[in-house]
C-alpha cells in the first residue's frame, strides 16, 4: 500500500496563474484539483471542474472537499491560485506530521510562516483532515459557506482554535503571491471581491457574537471554548470597518427606507436590531426623514438604553407604541429579524427588509446601490 495521496484543492479564475504557480505544488508531492470559474484555460491539474456559477470561496472549497477530491483523500490543502507552497517540505512529510498530530484526521494545520496580509490571524491556506471535511458545520463542510471571499479564514482560524484542532506552523510557509504584494494589477474577477468585502466583514462580526453559531461537527462530541476577550478574534474586522467611515452602504439602505416610510406617510418608525449594522448607519438616525420612535433589541440588557436619543426597547413595547413602520437593520441576521417581526406583521404594521426578498405581507423596498 502506497503512501495516502495529499491534494491541492483550490477554486480559480486566473489559469495563467494556475499555469504559473501550480508546478510548484506538483513538484513538492502534491495533487491538484480545480474548480474553475470566470475564465476557462488549459491548467497544470490532475482534475478540472467547471462551474457556472462561483459558489464563493469557502463554498467552493466544501465542493472541492465534498465531490472533486477523492474521498479516500485524507488530507486536503487550500488556499488560492496564487498561494506557493513550503520549499523545503515535500507533502509526504508534512502528511506524516499531521498524522502525527492529528492520527484521526479531525483538525486543521496552517503554514504561518509567511505574515503577508496579517496571515497569522487566520488559515488562508490550511490543510484540513478529512474527518474535519466530513464532519463539520453538521457535514456541510469544512468551512462556513454564507462568506463570499474574505473571513471565511478567520472563522476557519477561531472555531479551530475553540475546538483545540489548530495547529498554527511558524516554521512552515505558503508564499502568498498576492497581486497587492508587488503592486501588480488588480484581476478582473477581485471586483466581486471587493463588492462583498462589507458583507463579509458583518457577517463575521455577527458570527463572532454567536459562537460562531452551526460549527458543530456531525457525530462528535467536541468542546467549544470562545474567547471571553474577543479582541484579538475582531481586529481585523474592527480595522476594516475604521476603513468604511463615517458613511457606509448601511446607511444609504437604512435612509432608503426611512425614505420610502416618509413618502408612506409613516410617521412613526422602529429600527429594528442594535447591533453593528445600525451602528455604522449613525449618520442615517441623526436626521431621518421621518420620525424614529424606537430602536427594537431582543438583548434585555440593551434596552432602555438611548443612543442617539432614542430608546431602545421591546418587540412589545414597540408594538405597544402605535409604531407605522418597522426597518429591519442587519445583513448577517435578517432572516431571524424578519421571523420576529411577525407580531407586527400580524398587527398589520409593515416591515422593511433591507437585504433579502420582501415576502407577500411587507411592502416591497427599493434598494439603494
Amino acid at each position: 500500500m502506497g503512501k495516502p495521496e495529499v491534494w491541492f484543492a483550490i477554486p480559480s479564475a486566473n489559469p495563467a496563474k494556475c499555469r504559473q504557480n501550480l508546478p510548484a505544488w506538483r513538484a513538492m508531492g502534491y495533487k491538484i484539483a480545480v474548480l474553475q470559474n470566470f475564465e476557462r484555460g488549459d491548467i497544470p491539474a490532475d482534475l478540472v471542474v467547471w462551474s457556472d456559477h462561483y459558489p464563493g470561496w469557502p463554498g467552493s472549497v466544501n465542493l472541492l472537499c465534498r465531490d472533486i477530491v477523492p474521498a479516500d483523500c485524507p488530507i486536503i490543502v487550500t488556499g488560492g491560485d496564487d498561494m506557493l507552497p513550503d520549499p523545503n517540505h515535500p507533502a509526504e512529510v508534512l502528511a506524516e506530521q499531521f498524522f502525527g498530530r492529528f492520527p484521526d484526521t479531525f483538525g486543521v494545520m496552517q503554514p504561518h510562516g509567511d505574515e503577508f496580509l496579517s496571515a497569522r490571524r487566520y488559515c488562508g491556506s490550511p490543510f484540513l483532515g478529512r474527518a474535519w471535511c466530513s464532519t463539520m458545520y453538521d457535514g456541510a463542510g469544512p468551512m462556513y459557506a454564507g462568506y463570499h471571499h474574505n473571513y471565511a479564514d478567520n472563522e476557519l482560524y477561531w472555531v479551530a482554535s475553540g475546538l483545540g484542532v489548530l495547529w498554527s506552523r511558524p516554521d512552515l510557509s505558503h508564499f502568498h503571491s498576492h497581486f497587492t504584494r508587488d503592486g501588480a494589477a488588480q484581476p478582473a474577477y477581485w471586483n466581486s471581491v471587493k463588492k462583498n468585502d462589507l458583507r463579509d466583514c458583518l457577517l463575521y462580526y455577527a458570527r463572532a457574537h454567536e459562537r460562531f453559531l452551526g460549527h458543530a461537527p456531525r457525530g462528535r462530541v467536541c468542546k467549544y471554548r470562545h474567547p471571553d476577550d474577543m479582541t484579538n478574534m475582531l481586529i481585523l474586522a474592527t480595522q476594516r470597518l475604521l476603513i468604511e467611515g463615517v458613511y457606509s452602504p448601511a446607511a444609504e439602505r437604512i435612509t432608503a427606507a426611512l425614505t420610502t416610510c416618509a413618502a408612506a406617510g409613516q410617521d412613526s418608525v422602529a429600527i429594528y436590531g442594535f447591533g453593528l449594522h445600525t451602528k455604522l448607519a449613525s449618520i442615517a438616525l441623526s436626521e431621518p426623514p421621518v420620525p424614529i420612535a424606537c430602536i427594537i433589541d431582543d438583548v434585555v440588557a440593551n434596552q432602555g438604553r438611548r443612543p442617539w436619543n432614542i430608546p431602545i426597547v421591546s418587540r412589545a413595547k414597540a408594538l405597544a407604541m402605535g409604531v407605522k413602520a418597522v426597518v429591519l437593520s442587519s445583513e448577517a441576521i435578517e432572516d431571524r429579524l424578519w421571523a420576529n417581526s411577525e407580531m407586527f406583521r400580524a398587527a398589520g404594521v409593515p416591515v422593511y427588509r433591507l437585504y433579502g426578498k420582501a415576502e407577500p405581507s411587507a411592502i416591497p423596498l427599493p434598494v439603494a446601490v
